[in-house]
């Protein structure tokens, strides 16, 4: 496992901190006081950041800013996902259409990492910002692996043989089967959501510590529970849902972008549940289109009338 750098941390902590609201600088000694630091600690690494001209210090009102030398990290990491820019103004739309927190997000490396958010901003939603990475292990990491071909899903699971998944197949079979048929992803709201998920950011799930392993082991062992699958979802019953979400697909027919609404309620309706799924995967598909993608799974009624079935790990459980 990679070992962690303090120094490090307190850098990019302080960046996050002020990238959640960059229309208002903080002073040196609430940026200190959020992020748990002494103001000599806090003020180096301002200071050093600032000369840099990765944060602007205002001489009226003392505070802190980012500052430009950012608009190019931004723009190279732009550039790293060319259909980001056509899912920019599709999430933005989700947010005007729907009235709900929109996001998209891609896998990078061993993580799911979120790389654009709009507002609202609720008190749940909050956890979930530009740059947040979770784990694209089982079982965070259903939510792009769900996409894949049976051998695609088959390779995803053997690239974690830590994480036992063979106790959940059938959750994931359902899973997978209800994904294909609708096209979306509905996230059920539970004691396991989203937010437990953030401690296990910076574990890429292949070297990990007993203590994370367990704690992936109980979410596995979950995994019937934290979503909700077409054929359970009825008219005139109310859900608890954290969020519904929808991928983008490239020329080779991969999951590409993960278009999502965040919805954190517990009372999600039927009809609710069934018009966000089609705003994010219209949204999703739009993108697919624009980049010349192909998604593998938009023959709907094909789908539908045979049972999609799972590699040969997945039968045998």
């Amino acid at each position: 496992m990679e070992r962690q750098s303090p120094p490090t941390q307190r850098v990019t902590r302080l960046l996050d901190l002020l990238a959640t609201q960059p229309r208002q600088g903080l002073p040196l000694s609430e940026l200190a006081r959020r992020l748990d630091m002494s103001k000599a600690t806090c003020l180096g690494i301002a200071g050093a950041l600032t000369r840099a001209g990765y944060l602007l210090r205002d001489e009226r009102t003392k505070t802190y800013t980012l500052g430009p030398a950012l608009l190019a990290l931004g723009r190279a990491a732009s550039d790293a996902y060319a259909s980001l820019a056509y899912a920019r103004p599709e999430v933005r739309r989700l947010n005007e259409e729907v009235g709900l927190a929109a996001t998209v997000s891609a896998i990078a490396g061993d993580d799911i990492v979120v790389l654009d958010r709009t507002g609202p901003f609720g008190e749940l939603d909050r956890m979930v910002q530009v740059g947040q990475r979770y784990p694209y292990a089982p079982p965070s990491g259903c939510v792009m692996a769900a996409w894949l071909s049976d051998e695609g899903i088959e390779s995803w699971l053997a690239d974690y043989p830590l994480v036992p998944m063979d106790a959940s197949m059938d959750a994931l079979r359902g899973l997978v089967d209800s994904c294909r048929k609708v096209g979306y992803f509905v996230e059920q709201m539970s004691d396991i959501s989203l937010g437990a998920l953030t401690v296990l950011a910076g574990f890429d799930g292949h070297d990990l510590p007993d203590p994370v392993a367990r704690a992936l082991r109980n979410m596995v062992s979950d995994l019937a529970d934290r979503h909700h699958l077409a054929p359970d979802v009825r008219r005139g019953g109310r859900y608890a849902v954290t969020f519904v979400a929808s991928p983008s697909f490239d020329g080779e027919g991969l999951p590409d972008l993960l278009l999502g609404l965040l919805v954190f309620r517990e009372d999600v309706t039927f009809q609710e549940i069934q018009s966000y799924g089609a705003a994010v995967s219209e949204a999703a598909g739009r993108v697919t289109d624009a980049v010349g993608g192909r998604d593998p799974w938009r023959n709907q009624a094909r789908l539908a009338r045979c049972r999609v079935a799972l590699p040969a790990r997945a039968r045998t459980s």
